[in-house]
């Protein structure tokens, strides 16, 4: 069974990727959480958490896109949902500011 994430700009099938494909994923991904972070009140510094986490997953990006499918498949599904909870929050933000 092949499974497929969308991402911003790619979709990824996730069990058929190479590495510097998965990495390009990763890249893409980190990138979006910087953004996000950045775009917080008070930028990531407000949270430092969320300043270390994109530098954390980047730093990581060649162990993780060397794992095995399964791995990968099970990191990418974190990362996305970890993607989508922080646009939720930044969007909760946004409306609450107003």
């Amino acid at each position: 069974m092949v499974r497929t994430h969308v991402f911003a700009s790619i979709t990824v099938d996730c069990s058929g990727l190479g590495f510097a494909d998965r990495q390009t994923a990763l890249q893409e991904i980190v990138e979006e959480l910087r953004v996000i972070c950045d775009d917080a009140p008070g930028g990531a510094f407000a949270h430092p958490a969320l300043d270390v986490l994109p530098r954390t997953i980047s730093s990581s990006s060649i162990s993780i896109a060397r794992a095995d499918n399964h791995c990968w498949e099970r990191i990418i599904r974190e990362l996305v949902q970890l993607r989508a909870t922080m646009r939720r929050l930044r969007a909760d933000a946004a409306s609450t500011a107003h």
